[in-house]
């Protein structure tokens, strides 16, 4: 349940006809301006280390019928290499050692019941990226990727383009994502079916305008559209009998998410506030706010980000903790149910050559914590390192 949830990306629908008129936008309002920034197309080296710890309250956490500790480890290494003024080509790779009690479960099932193995208990994924700025600052982007984990196998490919204008105080950009996934039809009783597509649709726009000299804007909407199977396979429902069954779901989910996002200059501070707000085709609805703090100390070379999250959802039509009878659509996940949510975290960012490299390098430590009304609770430590090559 939790594995697809987190470490799969959302995946989303066609858009051609938005794509031939963002495309139209980008050529015909573009305006001469500098050369590509070394930012953008740099040759970097970044890597980051990420723990996570999803606790259930001794099961009474979620969905109290159903176990939901989960643990993850992942590490993340991403290289870029610039090839010449206005190209550049990068490669990441993701990786990730999973634990969590719904997800072993069928997967110990599987194995002395069905005899479905061969996958590696954890999940992997793997990125290849080419990005072009021109001299106008017209941008465009290509990238493929291919991820599999134990009941899931997914290839994606996507391309993005950017423009900016009246001398780099607006920037548009629009980004497009399509993903061909397999679902393993493994059942929480550890029964086989043959598997299952999942195709994915996904298109992000954006907006980001500066205001003042101190203060700019970031506007953003992403609409997705999936179709196949929707549910997680080894998910399972509780019925008043006491008998389980297979988790149940439309094999076509619709989302949007539009959100706004105002980030102001305070001296050498600076402060950042979203507001967001989801909406999809299972009647779920959702709305976040954000607020972080930027402190810089010791000329700059020392960030403190403290943030705060809330985020609150209505419950899918579909979800209920326990069933009288089969329905057409079911689910326990509690991920679809109604919570409230309150996440709060600081990161620690430090800026430094000669540690590693005699380029200035980035490194930062960071600890979050996120409690839900449901009594499930999250922890996550991050540490990244981030250098120019």
């Amino acid at each position: 349940m939790l594995l697809t949830r987190l470490i799969t990306a959302v995946r989303p629908a066609y858009l051609l006809r938005i794509l031939t008129i963002a495309c139209a936008i980008a050529v015909t309002t573009a305006v001469q301006a500098a050369a590509p920034t070394t930012d953008e197309l740099d040759s970097i080296f970044a890597a980051r280390g990420i723990v996570y710890q999803q606790e259930d309250d001794g099961g009474s956490g979620g969905n109290p019928t159903i176990e939901e500790d989960a643990t993850i480890y992942e590490g993340i290494l991403l290289f870029q290499q610039r090839l010449n003024e206005n190209n550049a080509a990068s490669f990441k790779a993701v990786g990730d050692l999973v634990t969590a009690a719904s997800y072993d479960d069928a997967r110990d099932k599987a194995e002395t019941v069905s005899g479905a193995t061969g996958y590696n208990p954890g999940r992997f994924n793997l990125e290849g990226r080419w990005k072009y700025r021109s001299n106008s600052r017209t941008g465009f982007t290509l990238h493929t990727s291919y991820g599999q984990e134990y009941a899931y196998r997914s290839t994606g490919y996507g391309f993005g383009i950017s423009q900016s204008l009246n001398e780099e105080s607006t920037q548009l950009s629009a980004d497009f994502q399509f993903y061909d996934d397999t679902v393993r039809m493994i059942r929480y009783d550890g029964s086989k079916e043959t598997d299952e597509p999942r195709d994915t649709a996904t298109g992000a726009f954006s907006l980001t305008q500066t205001l003042s000299p101190v203060s700019l804007m970031n506007l953003s909407w992403v609409y997705s559209r999936q179709r196949g199977m929707l549910a997680t396979s080894f998910n399972s429902v509780l019925f008043d009998n006491g008998e389980r069954g297979f988790e149940v779901l439309p094999d076509e989910r619709v989302r949007n998410t539009v959100s706004v996002r105002y980030k102001h200059a305070i001296g050498d501070d600076s402060v950042q506030l979203g507001l967001s707000h989801y909406q999809d085709s299972w009647e779920l609805d959702a709305q976040a706010f954000e607020a972080r703090y930027f402190y810089r100390l010791n000329d700059g070379q020392l960030t403190l980000e403290p943030s705060y999250r809330f985020y609150t959802q209505t419950a899918t039509e579909y979800f209920s903790e326990q069933f009288r009878a089969p329905q057409t659509y079911q689910t326990s996940d509690s991920d679809l149910g109604h919570f409230d949510g309150h996440s709060a975290g600081l990161v620690l960012s430090y800026r430094k050559a000669g540690w590693f490299t005699k380029a200035p390098s980035d490194y930062d430590i960071g600890f979050n914590f996120y409690r839900r009304s449901d009594d499930l609770n999250f922890y996550w430590l991050t540490l990244g390192w981030y250098t120019a090559l």
